[in-house]
């Protein structure tokens, strides 16, 4: 039986804020009171299933005004204008939250109260860069005709998205957004005016959520265990044909890139202080790609929840942004704005001869440095700010190495044909059974937030053997040949291998399997 509860919160949201008001207590305590009741309202994921959920695929026309709707997406701007609003109206109505129009500011000739006067704060939100379609229920974001509003606020412009501004009336909670912040935004919705410097008066109605409550979305967006108990099969099985599917469908058949791509898919930010960050990776030899899509990143959007695809070409390069930049106090996206846990595939495989531009080398750069470091630069008019990022590198190259990137590992794809590498009209990705696919998604979701730890058995082992290619790579060095010098970096590499490894298959103590 449905509670009258709920019902009359998915109907009338309004008048359940109305109702809290009205039962006394510090205006100023308000905003926490609405937080906590509609959070315990819809704590039962029955109850949350029950929000109308907006997506780019929703018709915004077709939904009334102040309707209550969810919304999953990253937090793209968190410096926008604030806004003040009344409290309490002269009519004794609450204040807030949609609850009056944009436009209807009352009666002007009567004085204002400003003890009544507050602040809530104004973020943009976009829907979630490179989401799979699969962690969407199975649908896929339909091309239409209509643009979506201020598209240089989303990393990919071209793409179909939603952007809307979320207005926060929890100062408390809107300290705690960050930028690339993964959300589900409850509130109601409206179309109010969106403000920046450059408006000059004016002003653009755009989508409008005046936030209720939110709650945190996982890197992983769906939820994941590790260890998890819920495999239907021994889970090395499962690892086992996982690694298959990728190297049969993708990679011509090369289980060691196969594997590779396993351990980079995994890998994450571990620690910042000492450094402990994804392993970045490059596939080789790739060859032209003449005008074909690579076949894994057609894997790949059926593995992980979130994949974003960077094309390496010079009109890319030095022709559109890499990073944010702040333009007239409006915040611009940029490719690498991109959330927690997110892949980011840099295809190489259609780059043409020609000349990269002082845009293109500071680009580049860009991306090297965000791999390198795992912080990303926001561009501001007068100053620069790093913020944390965690995003996995796969670079695809057509050669026998990258172009332009360094990564900690170097794979060449060394399958039984070319052909196998990209998605030609007569052999499409076959995609295993729905119950494979969500066991291979289980395990590498899982293994995507396991701590590892090596035993010292382990650990031993690989400490000898860097040292036994330490001393094979001075006597090369010797003899004149400096190729393939081993550094210390290439200790820690083998360390998280392992740990990743270990992770893979999945244990929570690494015991040398796989070395």
């Amino acid at each position: 039986m449905v509670s009258s509860i709920l019902v009359d919160a998915l109907a009338h949201p309004s008048q359940a804020i109305q109702d809290l008001a009205d039962d006394g207590g510090d205006l100023n305590e308000l905003p926490i009171r609405v937080s906590k009741y509609f959070s315990d309202v819809f704590a039962s994921p029955d109850a949350f299933n029950e929000i109308t959920v907006l997506d780019p695929n929703t018709p915004l026309e077709s939904l009334k005004p102040r309707t209550l709707v969810r919304f999953d997406g990253m937090v793209q701007d968190t410096a926008c204008s604030p806004e003040i609003y009344l409290s309490r109206r002269d009519d004794g109505r609450v204040g807030g939250w949609g609850s009056y129009e944009h436009d209807d500011a009352g009666d002007d000739t009567k004085p204002v109260d400003y003890n009544l006067l507050r602040e809530c704060n104004v973020v943009w939100a976009v829907s979630i860069p490179g989401q799979s379609s699969w962690c969407r229920g199975g649908s896929e974001v339909a091309s239409t005709d209509s643009k979506p509003l201020l598209p240089h606020k989303y990393p990919h412009p071209s793409s179909p998205h939603l952007g809307l501004q979320v207005k926060v009336y929890d100062s408390t909670f809107s300290e705690s957004l960050r930028t690339t912040d993964l959300h589900s935004f409850v509130g109601v919705l409206t179309s109010d005016p969106w403000h920046t410097a450059s408006d000059a008066g004016s002003s653009t109605l755009v989508p409008t959520i005046h936030l209720l409550f939110a709650r945190k979305i996982a890197p992983t967006l769906v939820p994941r265990a590790f260890p998890d108990s819920s495999f239907e099969s021994p889970v090395q099985e499962v690892r086992e044909q996982l690694v298959a599917w990728i190297a049969d469908e993708a990679l011509a058949g090369d289980k060691l890139a196969a594997e590779w791509v396993l351990i980079s898919l995994v890998s994450k930010v571990q620690s910042r202080t000492p450094p402990i960050l994804p392993l970045s990776l490059t596939l080789s030899g790739y060859g032209a790609s003449k005008g074909q899509r690579p076949r894994l990143i057609e894997v790949l959007s059926h593995l992980v929840p979130m994949v974003s695809v960077l094309p390496i070409t010079l009109d890319t390069v030095n022709t559109t942004a890499f990073v944010p930049e702040s333009k007239d106090e409006d915040l611009h996206s940029g490719w690498l704005q991109q959330p927690k846990g997110s892949l980011c595939v840099l295809s190489e495989v259609a780059l043409d001869e020609g000349t990269v531009s002082e845009k293109g080398v500071y680009n580049l750069r860009m991306v090297q440095e965000t791999m390198a470091t795992q912080t990303l630069d926001y561009v501001f008019p007068f100053s620069q700010f790093s913020f944390e990022a965690d995003i996995n590198f796969i670079v695809l190259a057509s050669g026998r190495k990258s172009a332009f990137f360094q990564t900690q590992l170097q794979i060449p794809v060394q399958g039984a044909a070319e052909a196998g590498l990209y998605i030609a009209d007569n052999r499409p990705v076959r995609l295993p059974s729905p119950q494979a696919l969500s066991e291979y998604r289980k395990l590498i979701g899982g293994a995507k937030i396991a701590n590892v730890t090596l035993d010292e058995r382990t650990a031993n082992f690989i400490q000898d053997d860097f040292v036994k290619a330490r001393q094979a790579g001075a006597s090369r060095k010797n003899a004149g040949n400096t190729d393939n010098t081993v550094t210390p970096d290439d200790l820690i590499v083998r360390m998280m291998a392992a740990r990743l490894l270990a992770a893979s298959y999945p244990q929570t103590r690494s015991d040398g399997r796989g070395l």
